[in-house]
């Protein structure tokens, strides 16, 4: 072995360009839109908001599981057990 590792060239560090200023390969083009395209597209975005939403389960539409109510009903007896057990005692 000589000493020399091969490494991959896409890994290497880049040459550096200190002080040299490299234009952008794009410039940034804003597009301007009519009031009434605006409005056009803005209506038809909500229109999908609001079909994507009513097509949406909701969280209050979901039943509750079973063991959530058999957790309650555990933990209402655990904490009434003692005053069943005074009651029962007389």
């Amino acid at each position: 072995m000589t000493g020399s590792v091969s490494v991959n060239p896409n890994m290497k560090n880049p040459p550096l360009t200190v002080g040299i200023i490299n234009p952008p390969d794009k410039c940034y083009k804003p597009v301007l839109y009519s009031p009434f395209q605006a409005e056009k597209e803005l209506g038809a975005l909500n229109q999908d908001v609001y079909v994507s939403i009513q097509n949406s389960e909701s969280i209050t539409k979901k039943k509750t599981p079973k063991s959530v109510f058999a957790f309650l009903g555990l933990g209402a007896l655990a904490l009434s057990f003692p005053i069943l057990k005074k009651l029962f005692k007389r």
